[in-house]
């Protein structure tokens, strides 16, 4: 059989796995598969499904929500498929998942997680996520400038630290070190800090944070500037808090120099591929899904671990000596960056997953 729509149904909460649904769809597009997306919610009928005529229905999200993205289309006899995520721990719908022919997860890691807790090797697949290179590419000049500009509080006479001008530090060709997430404590920044908290203060920097408000993240984020603060580097680290959109999003990975996430936790690691398609070397540790995603010593560079509190955590001293190699040879980051978008494309640009995902489904549920 060969399959000629599929229906995205994606969970009801997540704004993560909405990107995820749009940058396939994409893909779909552009290897002319049609395809639909729909996100569950109180408001959902299955009856859109059969409204679509959908070969498939490929449900994204969290393992946790079985429920919304695969029994809802079996009630109406559609072949369904989930595309999950776990990084830690699965511990309900084991059985309904095992009754599957096919499951899709982002990494192997997360494929290795599914497995230890229980469900059938065979069936599980990865399928790592797309990223329109289109979309997430380097930008320079005016463009550039203005969101830098847009985004600092130049020093008009007053007495503001150094980090609150962007514009200011770009021009000076200080290196500005970036790491995003929902927390940044679970991306390693407790880790990162203690590195930079061991480089010489000769060396220039800026350590910049982008969270989303929570009050678990506020709370994390107290932990990190204490720490920072006892360190010496306080004036070094700036936190940018809130939902913004994608435009902006990539403006400020745009605004680095090292994009950098050794992630305690990590079930695919989206901004270490948006780094890279942005031109920008990354820097992670050998240890969850973020491993996967890099090339070593071309694309960015891996550090060893160690385990505390069940949980892998970067290695300080070597990952200090990563940062200080990168931050005082712009042409070692220009060079790894300019790999990274290759790389990154080569492997993670939405035809090529759109492409993975056919052959994955024709294969696995047609040809045995």
């Amino acid at each position: 059989m060969k399959i000629k729509k599929i229906l995205l149904l994606v969970q009801r909460s997540g704004y993560s796995f909405v990107n995820q649904a749009i940058s396939l769809s994409l893909g779909l597009s552009q290897i002319g598969i049609s395809n639909k997306i729909a996100v569950c919610s109180d408001k959902f009928d299955p009856q859109e499904i059969l409204k679509f005529n959908a070969d498939i229905v490929l449900g994204i999200g969290s393992w946790h929500s079985y429920n919304d993205f695969v029994s809802q289309p079996q009630k109406i006899c559609v072949t369904t498929v989930p595309w999950i995520v776990s990084d830690d721990k699965v511990e309900n719908f084991v059985d309904e998942y095992n009754q599957l022919k096919l499951i899709l997860t982002t990494s192997l890691h997360c494929q290795k997680i599914f497995i230890r807790d229980g469900l059938r090797p065979e069936i599980i697949k990865v399928l790592p996520e797309a990223v329109d290179q289109n979309f997430w590419k380097k930008i320079r000049g005016v463009e550039l400038n203005s969101f830098l500009k847009l985004i600092s509080i130049p020093n008009q006479g007053l007495d503001l630290p150094f980090f609150f001008d962007l514009a200011k530090i770009r021009q000076e060709k200080i290196p500005i070190l970036f790491t995003t997430g929902g927390d940044a404590t679970n991306k390693g920044a407790q880790e990162i800090i203690a590195a930079l908290g061991k480089i010489g203060r000769e060396i220039p920097w800026l350590y910049l944070i982008k969270t989303w408000p929570s009050v678990g993240s506020f709370n994390h984020s107290i932990q990190e500037l204490k720490l920072a603060e006892k360190l010496g580097i306080l004036k070094r680290i700036r936190y940018i808090v809130g939902e913004f959109s994608a435009e902006f999003m990539r403006n400020l990975m745009n605004c680095c120099d090292i994009y950098i996430s050794p992630s305690r936790k990590e079930g695919f690691g989206l901004p270490l591929v948006e780094a890279q398609l942005c031109e920008k070397p990354v820097i992670t540790m050998r240890a969850t899904s973020t491993q996967e995603i890099i090339k070593e010593n071309q694309t960015g560079f891996m550090v060893n671990y160690k385990i505390v509190n069940n949980q892998p955590r970067a290695e300080i001293a070597e990952l200090s000596d990563i940062i200080r190699k990168l931050l005082i040879n712009r042409k070692l980051r220009e060079e790894i960056g300019q790999k990274g978008r290759n790389f990154a494309i080569e492997n993670f640009s939405p035809s090529v997953i759109a492409s993975r995902l056919i052959r994955l489904l024709e294969e696995e549920l047609f040809e045995k």
